[in-house]
């Protein structure tokens, strides 16, 4: 909902009329047990990779359940997926010394391959459990002994006590946005009927690319994939249509 609320700012600063309509909230992992294991040995790695701030904000309320000092972290260097990640990092006062242009797994696997050899470096990925599994194959097959810490999952919001479903059925919209892969799911699966006209504004080529595969045609891509970046292509969109 964080995330939501300041794309919804933003757009309403611009002058936006803007519909908040969950369809994901964010719940422990369902092995809550092995998560807080694989935190309490976090000092042992070489490696920390946080894929977004949720996981980067589950992981530390884990840790400092455990520990009181962010120094019990220890030698692990930091990675970070996208500057809303590594800004999260930041606010706990820890350093990241690995962050890619491009706010996907694949530039990470990129960067990791200009760090040298990762054989039988020891890598700890904090992530949700839908996420995609590349970083974790391909860094493991460059030599690296992987870990992954399930911080969290999403789960379709079942609520609607905005009433913004019924608003949206009555009202419709102009364009609808879309920040991650089970937004887009979760969206189609509530069957909901599609306001004529709606364009499809996604934060990145993965949200896209499950986009398209349900059938949607894509309007706007963001070419910076977060929160700022979608507004500034969605303000491009509507500045050049005008």
């Amino acid at each position: 909902r964080k995330q939501a609320g300041a794309l919804s700012e933003q757009l309403r600063d611009l002058g936006a009329e803007v519909i908040e309509l969950p369809t994901i909230r964010i719940e422990p992992p369902s092995d809550l047990r092995a998560f807080a294991e694989l935190v309490q040995d976090a000092h042992g790695y070489d490696w920390i990779v946080f894929t977004s701030p949720n996981g980067v904000t589950a992981f530390f309320e884990m840790f400092y359940k455990l520990y009181s000092d962010a120094r019990d972290i220890g030698g692990a260097r930091i990675a970070a997926i996208g500057p809303a990640t590594a800004q999260r990092v930041r606010e706990f006062h820890l350093k990241v010394e690995l962050q890619p242009d491009e706010f996907v797994a694949e530039a990470v696997v990129r960067e990791f391959k200009k760090e040298g050899d990762l054989e039988n470096l020891r890598i700890l990925i904090a992530r949700a459990e839908e996420a995609r599994d590349l970083l974790p194959k391909e860094l493991g097959a460059m030599g690296a002994i992987v870990d992954i810490a399930f911080a969290y999952r999403t789960v379709p919001e079942t609520h609607d006590r905005t009433e913004a479903r019924a608003r949206l059925a009555a009202e419709g919209a102009d364009m609808i946005t879309f920040t991650s892969s089970s937004t887009v799911e979760n969206f189609l699966a509530l069957g909901l009927p599609w306001p004529e006209g709606m364009t499809v504004a996604s934060i990145g080529p993965i949200t896209s690319r499950t986009a398209r595969e349900r059938g949607l045609k894509i309007g706007v891509e963001a070419a910076r994939h977060d929160i700022p970046g979608l507004v500034a292509a969605i303000a491009r969109f509507y500045r050049k249509a005008n």
